[in-house]
């Protein structure tokens, strides 16, 4: 009899432990927690209805970090192999003197590819590092599955936002952090607004961004570009369709247009060639960003929302319509209020106080526009950057920036 009561009591605790750990397990968003509004993951975007410290469904949170410093969180919709949102910061104390402490891409590149420490010091240009997720089971995304598809692997934390840390950099290349975007998406406004975030982060930060995806219909009639027939909706990329759908019609583009053309691809796409494992992947129909600098220097807290659609047009040729844009500025054409994306996406964003999400914009964003004169260039970039292990061995190096992926 004693022997059982020892027993019991034993399991009894047993589970009473396990159940108290169970009810207060860590999220894998701790330590991405000084990426959230106020340094908390209670201010971690959610997903319909899940609470912030838990993803959607079968949903995953990834936290990016190297050597005690996180760069960003994710939350990964795995059977979409979709980037559903990337939580990132901007602080100014990272870039160093002038924002510049940083590596630029090449160099940052080289840093991961070159076998020795004598290779990197030779080394002016390295290809980038794009590489599956070392976090997820498979079946996941390889480096090379967009290929043929004439879609680019875009970022949703974008590299630039983390050069000042080599492993940073090297973390945004993997495959959970890539969206299929359309090249004139990816490398033209999405990457001017990317330019102007980073350079709010740098001049004006702190900043904490959301950026990600949406997969309901687009709501175009919204924007006052669609409403005066600039850009043509039926041209946005539907609800529920897939890649070798819109590949299709990529490349049927290519065919009947030519340069300059709303509808010309930047290269074509061969629909024959799509990896099996993205043919049915379910396509974006658009992608977003959330810009939250908190109150600073007496200056109270602002927001703002940019909600892009994904479409065959060239979106920042619709800037030629308007004579106070140019095209590296067309990204202002789709300033959104907050609470439009939330309902567009179902990504939602507990940190922002419900009164800035009904606004379209915010006058200090656009006070604070530097894109007319002094946007800060991709290529700055001649500093040395955070993370840098010299004399070190490509094995090395590498192991420095994953070892705390898990």
């Amino acid at each position: 009899m004693k022997l059982f009561q020892t027993k019991f009591v034993h399991n009894s605790l047993a589970l009473t432990f396990f159940l108290f750990t169970s009810a207060f397990a860590q999220s894998p968003l701790d330590n991405c927690s000084d990426q959230f509004i106020d340094g908390t993951v209670a201010s971690a975007p959610t997903i319909y209805s899940s609470p912030p410290d838990k993803p959607y469904g079968t949903n995953k949170h990834l936290c990016y970090r190297a050597n005690g410093v996180s760069f960003y969180a994710l939350e990964y919709w795995p059977e979409a192999y979709a980037p559903r949102w990337a939580a990132y910061k901007l602080s100014p104390e990272n870039y160093g003197l002038n924002g510049c402490n940083t590596y630029t891409r090449k160099v940052a590149n080289c840093y991961i590819n070159e076998a020795s420490w004598s290779d990197f010091l030779a080394c002016t240009k390295g290809s980038d590092p794009f590489h599956s997720d070392t976090m997820l089971n498979d079946p996941k995304l390889g480096k090379n599955d967009f290929a043929s598809t004439g879609h680019d692997r875009g970022h949703i934390a974008p590299r630039q936002a983390f050069s000042w840390d080599v492993c940073g950099t090297y973390q945004t290349f993997t495959m959970a952090n890539m969206s299929p975007q359309r090249a004139f998406l990816n490398q033209n406004i999405w990457m001017y607004l990317e330019q102007q975030v980073l350079t709010w982060g740098i001049d004006d930060g702190p900043v904490y961004i959301v950026s990600g995806t949406t997969f309901r219909k687009f709501p175009y009639a919204s924007f006052q570009v669609y409403q005066d027939k600039v850009l043509h909706p039926e041209q946005i990329y539907p609800r529920n369709t897939d890649m070798k759908t819109v590949v299709a019609q990529h490349h049927a583009n290519y065919e009947a247009t030519s340069a300059g053309d709303l509808l010309r691809p930047k290269r074509d796409a061969n629909p024959g060639k799509i990896k099996d494992r993205v043919k049915d992947m379910r396509m974006p129909t658009g992608y977003f960003k959330v810009i939250y600098r908190p109150a600073k220097d007496g200056e109270p807290a602002h927001a703002i929302g940019f909600l892009l659609p994904h479409s065959f047009e060239n979106l920042n040729l619709a800037a030629n319509a308007y004579s106070n844009l140019t095209s590296k500025e067309a990204f202002w054409l789709f300033v959104s209020r907050i609470d439009l994306i939330e309902e567009t996406s179902g990504v939602h964003f507990p940190g922002i106080p419900q009164a800035m999400k009904s606004q379209w914009g915010d006058n200090w964003f656009f006070r604070h526009d530097k894109a007319r004169s002094d946007l800060r260039a991709a290529s700055c970039g001649l500093g040395t950057p955070q993370g840098v292990i010299v004399n070190s061995t490509k094995a090395q190096r590498l192991q420095a920036c994953t070892d705390q992926l898990h």
